[in-house]
């Protein structure tokens, strides 16, 4: 079951690589992975089981991230994981757009909620064991801290998918957003540090942001002519 289910994932991946949203049906993916109509449904549910599947990929990244990175200071294990994340999606653009739509567009998904337990359990024990070692304020709520974290990597996300940011706005905008909520948490000293890092990435901050027909238009210019 392990071994077809790699399998499926591979397949799907690389129908999105294909040929985008469009080329990913159950039935098609069936055909790639050289398994029965059934089994994707039997292992994934639907096809929108299947797309949480292959994002559930950067999330094992991540976690293992967070694990290789266990002894170091808390509030700096959460920023780089979330500089790592910024770099997943990034990184490779003709897979996580097309992904990412997808998955917003299959049944059911566009009221799924970021909120994953998984995906907030993912910071919520750095954000615990900083209140315990004493760089963040012992009045502070791990878990709801880590939610807020959840929501702004998800609203930079949205922002990336729709064209309004670049890469290096991505990785900008999620850090200066969990710089900004760590700092109404952190303890004097952690907190001095990190004002320190949010000036330094007001530096490197846009100006502006693309609206989404901005972006369109400068992708339709560098590639010669309308899509």
């Amino acid at each position: 079951m392990r071994e077809r289910r790699a399998r499926i994932l591979d397949a799907a991946a690389q129908l999105i690589r294909d040929s985008g949203a469009a080329g990913l049906s159950m039935r098609t993916l069936a055909h790639r992975a050289e398994v029965s109509l059934a089994t994707p449904y039997n292992l994934f549910g639907s096809k929108a089981g299947v797309l949480m599947a292959l994002q559930f990929g950067a999330l094992e990244k991540l976690e293992q991230a967070m694990e290789d990175l266990r002894a170091r200071d808390p509030i700096d294990q959460v920023l780089e994981v979330a500089e790592l994340g910024a770099r997943i999606y990034t990184g490779d653009p003709a897979f996580w757009l097309p992904l990412m739509q997808a998955h917003w567009m299959a049944r059911g998904a566009l009221h799924e909620s970021p909120l994953h337990p998984r995906i907030v359990s993912l910071w919520h024990r750095s954000l615990q064991a900083g209140v315990e070692a004493g760089r963040l304020i012992p009045e502070a709520n791990a878990e709801f801290v880590a939610r807020m974290l959840v929501v702004c990597f998800y609203g930079v996300l949205v922002m990336w998918i729709q064209g309004n940011l670049d890469g290096e706005g991505f990785r900008t905008h999620v850090l200066y957003g969990f710089v900004l909520i760590l700092v109404g948490v952190a303890t004097p000293p952690a907190r001095a540090r990190l004002l320190k890092r949010l000036q330094e990435l007001e530096r490197e901050m846009p100006q502006s942001v693309n609206r989404p027909a901005d972006s369109l238009k400068q992708k339709n210019n560098s590639m010669g002519g309308p899509l």
